[in-house]
């Protein structure tokens, strides 16, 4: 019978250390792009798609983070206006907050939403991966996943000089399926340097996660044990790959990495420009 996505976890306790200094007092979720934070953007892409449940993985260190989302207007609240059209959506969603003390890396930290997500499958993309679109991130994901009832997770194609503006992760072998439907075939591990790009040269590159079975809390199990430092998601894509169980999406849309400098940059500009053409 298929399944319905209605839940997605938010990992959201890293330190946002390639945003340092902005990060030393920020949680890196509530820096500006345009007028509101980058967590807004998140919820908002979630909710326009039907998602009300949320696990939000955060850190001791980002007290903030949860006086935003909760609309608690303390001393160490963020001074963003208060928007009240989306907290009273945000009221009618549930919302349950983890708390990762030590920072080891994404997969240790959606493994935290486990008994959250239970035996369903779940949207975990990061909120550092903005996609401006007249169709949502998770929208173009959901409708992938309720045609097939597999792990999908989002792509885009980044051209040249383009590619400094995103991380070094994630680039991608594919087989179309169908339209912009690709069977994921190998996705490259982390390196230490940028992406390399060459001049007019395009690169296919895997783009702020995805949808997951709940398979996905049993693989970190399987990787937990041959992790240094940080549990890492890629080991987990690359089980996937090799069982023939992930899907790719062509994203619609103009992508921006806001957890790189450039990338953020790049984004807010965009955003500003959204906002001075309506």
């Amino acid at each position: 019978m298929p399944k319905h996505v209605t839940k997605a976890v938010i990992p959201a306790a890293g330190l946002g250390t390639r945003l340092r200094p902005l990060t030393s007092y920020t949680p890196k979720e509530l820096l500006p792009v345009g007028e509101k934070p980058i967590i807004q953007y998140t919820f908002e892409m979630y909710m326009a798609a039907g998602i009300s449940e949320f696990c939000i993985i955060t850190s001791p260190e980002k007290p903030q983070l949860k006086d935003f989302i909760t609309g608690n207007r303390t001393p160490s609240a963020i001074p963003f206006e208060r928007n009240a059209r989306f907290y009273k959506q945000l009221e009618k969603c549930r919302i349950v907050f983890v708390e990762q003390t030590h920072t080891r890396g994404v997969a240790d930290a959606v493994g935290l939403a486990r008994d959250f997500v239970g035996n369903e499958p779940f949207a975990c993309i990061m909120p550092d991966c903005l996609l401006f679109s007249g169709k949502s991130f998770v929208t173009q994901l959901l409708q992938v996943f309720d045609r097939f009832q597999k792990n999908v997770i989002g792509t885009v194609l980044i051209k040249g000089a383009d590619a400094k503006r995103f991380g070094n992760v994630g680039l991608l072998q594919t087989q179309r399926l169908d339209g912009e439907c690709f069977l994921i075939k190998s996705l490259s591990e982390k390196k230490g340097e940028p992406l390399p790009v060459s001049p007019g040269e395009t690169i296919h590159k895997g783009f702020g996660g995805g949808i997951y079975l709940p398979e996905y809390f049993d693989l970190i199990e399987i990787i937990r044990p041959e992790a240094k430092g940080e549990v890492d998601d890629v080991p987990i894509h690359q089980i996937l790959i090799k069982q023939g169980k992930l899907l790719g999406v062509l994203l619609e849309g103009a992508a921006f990495d806001v957890g790189h400098p450039l990338g953020l940059r790049a984004a807010a500009h965009y955003a500003g420009r959204r906002i001075h053409s309506t």
